[in-house]
């Protein structure tokens, strides 16, 4: 089974971390120990879990950024633009397959919504890409969430904390369609997807710079990523 964990592209882990990741039992419910309040203080642009962007919601977004990942033919750049309906939303993401530390820089207008990548997992038609599960949509929501267990998230913007565990979400099962020389490893073709984790739908920030910072875990793998947003 490749697990692909989308916040760093993470396409094959060994059968140790494997068994780490499937072994650990860690609920969702406790990825974040900020209790059960708002979802940040003093970080007014996180739209809630049932809050939309562009007239979507985080389901939608995690999708539309799993179907940017797999249609992509060479390294990603970290500051990209998705639209939808004719609007534009700043879309952030990493550039490199690593665990480890990365510090990301981009620009944006004044008042532009944004999707920040977070650490999710997604379930796939294609060989070795659904462990045990089936393919039929339904088989793969059921894969992407079962293998998410035991990840770990803390955001933080501008230095307040995010309680992220109330933003976990799962994506409908939607179409995919590979290029030959995909960066990511993934095998060529069209098949079908879903996803399940983390993401940030942020409204527009004032002018000025912002600071996103955020660390993952699942199994032994971590990452420790901040971007740096400057608005202009």
């Amino acid at each position: 089974m490749r697990h692909r964990y989308q916040l760093v592209r993470l396409t094959r882990l060994s059968r140790r971390l494997r068994t780490t990741v499937l072994g650990c039992g860690i609920s969702l419910a406790l990825l974040a120990s900020l209790g059960a309040g708002a979802l940040a203080a003093g970080t007014p642009n996180v739209v809630p879990a049932s809050g939309k962007v562009a007239g979507h919601g985080y389901g939608y977004w995690l999708k539309r950024s799993w179907q940017a990942t797999f249609s992509t033919t060479s390294p990603a750049k970290s500051c990209r633009t998705l639209t939808s309906d004719g609007h534009r939303v700043g879309y952030l993401t990493l550039r490199t397959l690593a665990t480890g530390t990365a510090h990301y820089t981009c620009s944006e207008p004044a008042g532009r919504p944004m999707y920040v990548v977070g650490l999710s997992n997604e379930c796939s038609t294609f060989k070795g890409d659904h462990d045990k599960f089936g393919t039929s949509d339904q088989q793969l929501k059921r894969c992407a969430k079962a293998l998410f267990k035991g990840a770990r998230d803390t955001t933080s913007i501008d230095g307040h904390p995010v309680n992220v565990g109330r933003l976990v979400t799962a994506s409908s099962a939607f179409a995919v369609e590979v290029p030959r020389r995909s960066p990511y490893g993934f095998t060529a073709g069209a098949g079908r997807s879903a996803a399940y984790g983390f993401g940030l739908l942020l409204t527009g920030f004032a002018p000025g710079t912002h600071q996103i910072h955020t660390r993952w875990a699942i199994g032994a793998a971590k990452w420790n990523i901040t971007f740096t947003v400057h608005v202009r």
